[in-house]
């Protein structure tokens, strides 16, 4: 089971992936076809629906172009 805490995680995670897709003004399908991971996953990551791997976490870092350390950066976000 989730914690409220690990909720709010996935969320403050997802609100931060989002910003950095739009920053490099990709769609949600433009965005999946460069890293190889269904659009609706990448929704969901985004509004905090599904915790990711490592292994996700690198491939959504290389669509973006950033190092995955970048995608980790989201707590200095509030």
């Amino acid at each position: 089971m989730v914690s409220d805490l690990d909720k709010e995680v996935l969320m403050q995670f997802g609100k931060h992936l989002k910003a950095l897709r739009l920053a490099k003004h990709l769609t949600f399908r433009k965005m999946a076809l460069r890293c190889n991971i269904d659009y609706g996953d990448i929704q969901r990551f985004e509004i905090g629906k599904i915790n990711i791997t490592l292994l996700t976490l690198i491939e959504l870092a290389k669509a973006l172009e950033i190092p995955p350390k970048d995608l980790l950066d989201f707590f200095k976000e509030n």
